[in-house]
């Protein structure tokens, strides 16, 4: 089977690996890194927290345990599978509106929730699509909590450099900032040949940021690590059947 390039955060890889299967051909390769982001909450107290990824989700009440009382009157709204299994894990309130991105999530909550209600919204310093900005043009009071910021890894220890780029590998997408940091990395130790990876993706927004590198882009079945992970598995092991053809 061809390899599998798993791009996430370090940070990240305590929850992953029970996901990835490291006995298979796999490399751990994080392009970014999260930085933290001491909260700074709102002053009114919220009646709705939306979320949009795990990370942002965890952050936000480990800051917050102070007020977990107030937090827990409040209904959590979220799209991601992940982010909604970890808030019923806390015994909060939550519910899962059934799409799978940021524009879509803020679409169906422009249609859910009438004026009134106080929302906030812990998320990283830039979200892939401006949900807070798209709620408050149809007057709804939105407070942005920024929880962290994610930044591409410049430097890489040669050894590491050569491993990525030795062979042709199947390569895991979960966030837009994930390609953008790969893509400069290929720019700039791979000749930009980016027709040797072959990417995976977890939803749209991150598929549409491969678009002008890459010709052939899988998208995982569901927006969840796992789908993603079974969606390269997948593709790698369907092209080396492809290969005994």
């Amino acid at each position: 089977m061809k390899r599998i390039i798993w791009t996430r955060p370090a940070e990240d890889w305590a929850h992953d690996q029970k996901i990835v299967k490291l006995e298979l051909p796999v490399l751990r390769f994080p392009v970014t890194r999260q930085v933290c982001i001491p909260p700074q909450l709102p002053p009114k107290p919220c009646d709705i927290v939306i979320l949009t990824s795990r990370k942002a989700a965890e952050g936000f009440l480990n800051q917050t345990a102070s007020i977990r009382e107030q937090l827990q009157k409040a209904d959590f709204l979220t799209f991601g599978m992940e982010t909604y299994k970890f808030l019923v894990s806390q015994n909060l309130k939550v519910r899962l509106i059934p799409v799978h991105n940021g524009k879509d999530f803020a679409q169906a909550l422009v249609l859910e929730i009438k004026k009134g209600p106080v929302l906030w919204f812990p998320r990283p310093a830039e979200p892939a699509f401006a949900i807070g900005d798209h709620l408050r043009t149809h007057n709804l009071e939105v407070h942005d909590i920024e929880m962290y910021r994610t930044e591409g890894i410049k430097q890489f220890e040669p050894d590491a450099l050569k491993k990525l780029t030795s062979e042709p590998s199947v390569v895991c997408f979960a966030s837009p900032s994930t390609v953008k940091a790969f893509v400069d990395i290929i720019r700039t130790h791979d000749e930009a040949r980016f027709y040797r990876y072959m990417p995976v993706v977890i939803g749209g927004t991150t598929l549409a940021a491969t678009h002008g590198y890459f010709s052939d882009v899988f998208q995982a079945a569901h927006p969840t690590l796992q789908s993603l992970w079974d969606k390269a598995l997948e593709i790698s092991r369907q092209e080396i059947t492809r290969g005994k053809d």
